[in-house]
């Protein structure tokens, strides 16, 4: 499904972001002390959208913002309004989205420890509100107060039609996967984690800000959520260039994809993204790799990071680099003579049997109408770990056609299956124009 493109609105925007927990508690004050709720209602009409999301609070603020409500909310319980319990209702369950498996929020750092009160919020709003599966959830991440609640926990994942604000997530498992987006900000950078059996790999950023061109406000395009993938695409313009980002987490494979193009002018010839906090990153220890390993200072666990656009071994004059530079890895992969478009991704990994295989891919051969296409209209690869797993990776840079690979023919716009020992490819995703 493509979603519209949409925005906040002027007022909205004309506020600085660094007040709204400032009117918030005010607001809260004027009810909890004076008995007047008009302030607080407008405050939460103007900040949330319908489904009760913050339009543009940081998510870092939300445990505090839905700290000070509660505050509100029970002040004068006989005169709380049922409208602004399902607007708290849906911040709650936003904020669950966005936080991690032992409550910390993403993009932040994770609690030095539960006395920070994080525990008891969760289960003040989960007992308050009337979703049944809010308190589910805090039960699995905060054991010990009730036991024997099964009610269905909320869907996990969700991204929003108006603005880039997406958590593509296929449970709430305290060993699960995610991945957190927001770009809501008018900006190259994108507020970015991925987290992999339970550990934060990569983020808090994608991307770096230029000196000299201004970016446009992101656009969400495209959301697909479903049995076998999440994926979410969003676009934005620094100067005369326009740029597509790509997050695609595929559910119980332990496999993510991140890509970017840049179509136009003014591309800065890499990918950049955060290291996670105790987060390491070395060159794979296959004589020539290209991939990069990730592994915890204390701990045993690794992931794979895979720069499937290059080679698989690296060449001497190559044209492209995935290294660590500071707290990033930078995958430096600049457009061909005459290209134009470039599509940069990364393939990455935590599953820990596949990564004790062998790893290696090949670009393929893209044809439309019996010809070659050439790398800047589309892109094709094809990545298998020993014998046991591939996986075809399609993208048409260009606007889609009919083109044909490993014998297989698409109109897709972007296709991610499992390429099977018969020669047969089963589409995990697949993303018609």
């Amino acid at each position: 499904m493509t979603v519209p493109d949409g925005g906040g609105s002027d007022e909205r925007q004309g506020i600085a972001p660094d007040e709204i927990l400032a009117r918030l508690r005010s607001s809260a004050t004027d009810w909890a002390e004076r008995g007047r709720l008009g302030s607080l209602s407008r405050w939460m009409d103007r900040e949330l959208d319908p489904d009760g999301v913050p339009f543009r609070l940081d998510a870092g603020a939300w445990a505090e913002g839905l700290s000070v409500l509660l505050t509100a909310a029970v002040a004068h319980p006989q005169g709380w309004p049922e409208r602004l319990d399902a607007l708290a209702e849906g911040w709650f369950r936003a904020f669950l989205r966005f936080s991690r498996p032992d409550g910390s929020t993403v993009f932040g750092p994770r609690l030095a420890s539960a006395r920070d009160g994080r525990p008891q919020l969760c289960r003040a709003w989960a007992e308050r509100l009337s979703d049944p599966g809010l308190a589910t959830v805090v039960d699995w991440w905060f054991p010990g107060r009730r036991e024997g609640r099964h009610a269905p926990p909320p869907l996990p994942a969700d991204a929003r039609p108006d603005r880039v604000l997406a958590i593509l997530r296929a449970n709430w498992a305290r060993d699960g996967d995610l991945v957190a987006l927001d770009h809501r900000a008018a900006r190259v950078q994108t507020r970015f984690e991925l987290l992999g059996a339970g550990q934060s790999w990569l983020g808090p950023t994608w991307g770096d800000e230029p000196s000299a061109e201004r970016a446009g406000r992101a656009k969400p395009t495209l959301w697909v959520s479903h049995g076998s993938a999440d994926v979410a695409e969003w676009t934005f313009r620094v100067g005369r260039a326009r740029v597509s980002r790509t997050a695609v987490l595929l559910r119980g494979r332990r496999l993510a994809l991140l890509a970017e193009q840049w179509d136009g002018p003014g591309d800065p010839g890499a990918l950049r993204l955060g290291l996670a906090e105790d987060v390491e990153a070395v060159p794979i220890p296959d004589a020539g790799s290209r991939g990069l390993l990730l592994s915890l200072r204390k701990g045993r666990s690794t992931a794979r990071v895979l720069p499937i656009g290059l080679p698989t071994l690296a060449e001497p004059g190559g044209r492209g680099t995935l290294d660590r530079q500071g707290n990033e890895i930078v995958l430096s992969q600049a457009a061909g003579d005459g290209e134009k478009r470039v599509w940069r991704v990364l393939l990455v990994s935590w599953d820990a049997r596949r990564n004790r295989l062998p790893v290696r891919w090949r670009s393929l051969t893209v044809s439309e109408s019996s010809r070659p296409c050439p790398r800047d209209v589309a892109f094709g690869v094809r990545v298998a770990w020993g014998r046991d797993e591939s996986l075809l990776i399609y993208r048409s840079l260009a606007k889609p056609a009919l083109r044909a690979l490993l014998g297989h023919q698409t109109r897709a716009r972007f296709l991610v299956g499992l390429f099977t020992r018969d020669g047969e490819v089963e589409p995990l995703i697949r993303v018609e124009e």
